[in-house]
């Protein structure tokens, strides 16, 4: 009977350090899934509008406010950027980003998946005139990132 008793105490306390394992390894509720994507990243940025698709390297910080700044690394087609950007699941996100031309903007809207040193997103862009109303699009965009 003793060792019926402590078998089922031994249970019930290694069940209960199992079940708070995660919550305990995770800490607070997102925290570890937002602090993921805050940083720096080296991004290729693919734009299928012709063929060849054009491609531009960037420089994109995803900042821990929810805020994104994008600019043109040297050599690569203007695309400088602002937007913001939300985790939308277990490594999934999206941004939302401007990239504002002479005669209005560029705006897109990213989905994506990120791990631990990359994420690759997929977009459908629209060139907006002035007043914001769409002229071109959609247009599909690609990118992948680095960690820096």
């Amino acid at each position: 009977m003793t060792t019926s008793r402590e078998s089922r105490r031994t249970r019930t306390a290694l069940t209960a350090c199992l079940l708070a394992l995660p919550v305990v390894a995770a800490g607070p509720a997102g925290a570890t899934d937002e602090a993921g994507l805050v940083g720096r990243w080296d991004v290729m940025v693919t734009v299928h509008n012709g063929e060849p698709p054009q491609r531009g390297p960037m420089l994109c910080d995803f900042t821990p406010d929810h805020l994104l700044h994008c600019t043109t690394k040297p050599g690569g087609p203007p695309q400088n950027g602002t937007g913001i950007w939300t985790r939308t699941g277990s490594g999934a996100f999206s941004f939302w980003i401007t990239h504002p031309e002479t005669n209005g903007a560029v705006n897109a809207s990213h989905l994506g998946r990120v791990g631990r040193t990359h994420f690759t997103t997929r977009a459908s862009a629209y060139v907006c005139s002035p007043d914001g109303t769409p002229v071109i699009g959609p247009v599909l965009v690609e990118t992948e990132a680095q960690r820096i």
